[in-house]
């Protein structure tokens, strides 16, 4: 039987970061909506045809975005680390007539990382948005009793796998002059509890290396900031603590909240840390 939620589960107001803008002008991002005629001037979103990698996209969140962006017709690059779910998600995606490539590998592999990379580029011929979704919780447990490992694997993932794939692409990007680079993280990564030190240490990881690389690209035309998607209700969550966390949305219902970030990301948000229900 579940016992109750643990406290440092509950959502609570995280204090927002600091935005540091980097002086670059306001204009917006190729994935802008655009305003067209007809009933209710509903928005549809300019993401048809984009090339999109999603990394760690077999469950959860990473998946749930994964078949938000196929259903507006994007052309969706994504991996895991699991063959079997790997190839229970592109199936459910190939059945929706989604334009998707799957790779199985781990980001935290920088042979991996670079050849997810290169697979996108020879089959899509470009990489407009890179989201680094891949992360790993870890059990929740006092420092004084995580083992080694799991602090080697945690931060192996969800740190050297960020810095992995931006490595890769960004060049890319920075050749073409466009790109979106959107760095997963965490409320964890702004402000730590106890039991889970790892975790919360590799999203501060994420959040700085975000900082460092906006200032590093400048003006050169990509756009890279941090987000941090709230709490919520998937696999990875539930196998960490334990408990029920059906509170808690499903990646299936932030999707709005996905289009939104889509409809509003603009070069001012170049640096940032951003909140995926504060947008």
């Amino acid at each position: 039987m579940l016992g109750k939620t643990p406290r440092f589960l509950r959502i609570r107001p995280w204090k927002c970061c600091v935005e540091r803008q980097r002086g670059i002008s306001g204009q917006v991002f190729a994935l802008q909506t655009r305003l067209r005629p007809g009933k209710g001037r509903r928005r549809t979103l300019e993401i048809q045809e984009k090339s999109f990698i999603v990394t760690g996209a077999t469950r959860g969140i990473g998946r749930g975005l994964a078949e938000l962006l196929v259903r507006h017709g994007a052309r969706v690059a994504f991996n895991g680390r699991n063959g079997k779910n790997l190839e229970a998600t592109g199936a459910a995606l190939r059945k929706s007539g989604g334009d998707i490539l799957s790779i199985v590998g781990d980001v935290g592999s920088d042979k991996d990382a670079q050849r997810l990379v290169a697979a996108t580029l020879r089959e899509f011929g470009k990489i407009d948005v890179l989201i680094n979704n891949a992360a790993i919780l870890g059990k929740r447990s006092p420092l004084v009793e995580t083992p080694p490992s799991v602090w080697e694997e945690v931060l192996r993932v969800n740190v050297i796998g960020t810095v992995n794939m931006i490595r890769h692409a960004l060049p890319h990007m920075e050749k073409r002059g466009s790109g979106l680079i959107i760095n997963l993280s965490s409320g964890w990564g702004r402000e730590a509890s106890g039991y889970v030190a790892a975790y919360c240490a590799s999203k501060f990881a994420v959040e700085a290396i975000t900082q460092a690389v906006s200032e590093e690209i400048g003006a050169s035309g990509v756009i890279l900031f941090a987000l941090n998607p709230g709490v919520i209700a998937t696999e990875m969550l539930q196998e960490a603590f334990g408990c029920d966390v059906s509170a808690y949305p499903t990646p299936e219902q932030i999707a709005s909240q996905w289009l939104n970030l889509f409809a509003k990301v603009d070069r001012s948000w170049h640096g940032t840390s951003r909140d995926l229900d504060k947008l």
